[in-house]
């Protein structure tokens, strides 16, 4: 008789409370890049959820996001309980919400398996991708490690935190976590065959997690433990959330684990994390232009036209990306994308609340 793997309980946690900033100006506070339709024909929260149908019961899957955003998620995602649609008081990063997700999911399966995922990113290859979550879930259940994904990198990205890894399967081990490296380093990580990409999505059981956090990070646990002690209130949430250390899960745990593995991921996968990510996803002309849109270019080349309600003609343009809003119009080189991050900045530092 063939052995099968005993059915561990998955729960997702599908984390969408990010604002999207390089996205200006089609990404706002109120429209982040989530609930965009950025890549194929659906926001990328509605596929990140879609993309589990079938493989989880629609009570096990959970959205964290903020405030600001929650009556909109639900209003979105009607298929799930309003219950699982999880806030955070206020942003403090990855690790705080996290530890929410735990505590709250403890009340109701105390014995099963969480898969963090983000709301943002695209996934190709959908049987392939639920294959690996299997191996990933089955592997935390099992030898009751924190698992990982590494996304096998294409050319040396500097944006992107790595992981190092050692052995050699369908599971590996880590040697070290490593930070976003300079230029000389993504290629030396390139060519090594045993660097990955940082994919940000996780699987571990929840008692496991629970004590990595105690060992590692205990106080980033207390305050939602005296919280759901006294009774879990929703009005005493911001308080104790308001106590936890704002840091990322792989500073406050991945990297001080000795319990981490890594899945190297075989989906194709983007964390779609700007406007030059999204041009690779449309077909280009004979002259590398991509147009969404209403518009017109005259010998330009390699540019991205974004349009909105209007017209847009170009004429002699090289490398630009150019989007256009009601309220605002975006034209940047596209080597200077990342920038955008800062265009919002100042738009905040200028008191412009009517444009973010």
């Amino acid at each position: 008789m063939a052995h099968t793997h005993k059915e561990h309980r998955k729960l997702a946690v599908i984390l969408a409370g990010g604002r999207g900033t390089r996205f200006w100006p089609r990404s706002r506070g109120k429209r982040p890049k989530q609930f965009l339709t950025m890549v194929g024909k659906e926001s990328l929260l509605h596929q990140t959820v879609h993309r589990l149908d079938g493989a989880f019961l629609p009570e096990d899957i959970f959205v964290l996001t903020t405030e600001e955003l929650a009556e909109e998620t639900r209003k979105m995602l009607p298929e799930l309980p309003s219950q699982n649609v999880l806030v955070e008081p206020e942003g403090r990063n990855t690790a705080p919400c996290l530890a929410l997700a735990l505590v709250v999911m403890e009340q109701r399966v105390p014995d099963g398996v969480m898969v963090v995922l983000s709301a943002d990113s695209w996934i190709g290859d959908r049987a392939k991708f639920l294959k690996d979550i299997d191996t990933a879930v089955n592997h935390a259940a099992e030898k009751r490690d924190l698992v990982t994904f590494g996304i096998r990198p294409t050319y040396p990205e500097t944006g992107y935190g790595y992981i190092e890894t050692e052995g050699e399967g369908a599971v590996l081990g880590v040697t070290a976590f490593r930070e976003k490296p300079s230029y000389e380093k993504a290629v030396e990580y390139l060519e090594s065959g045993s660097h990955y990409w940082n994919a940000g999505m996780f699987v571990w059981t929840l008692q496991d997690f629970r004590s990595e956090l105690c060992s590692h990070c205990p106080e980033m646990l207390a305050p939602l433990d005296e919280w759901v002690a006294s009774g879990a209130s929703p009005a005493d949430l911001p308080r104790a959330y308001g106590r936890l250390p704002k840091q990322s899960i792989d500073y406050a745990l991945m990297e001080k684990s000795e319990r981490v593995a890594v899945v190297p991921a075989r989906f194709r996968w983007s964390d779609v994390g700007s406007w030059p990510a999204v041009v690779e996803f449309h077909e280009a002309d004979a002259s590398g232009n991509v147009i969404i849109g209403d518009a017109l270019l005259l010998e330009s080349f390699n540019c991205a036209i974004f349009a909105g309600q209007r017209f847009i003609a170009g004429s002699g343009l090289s490398n630009l990306i150019v989007v256009d809003e009601p309220d605002a119009l975006l034209i940047c080189r596209k080597d200077r994308a990342q920038d955008v991050k800062l265009i919002v900045d100042k738009l905040k530092e200028l008191g412009r609340e009517d444009l973010l």
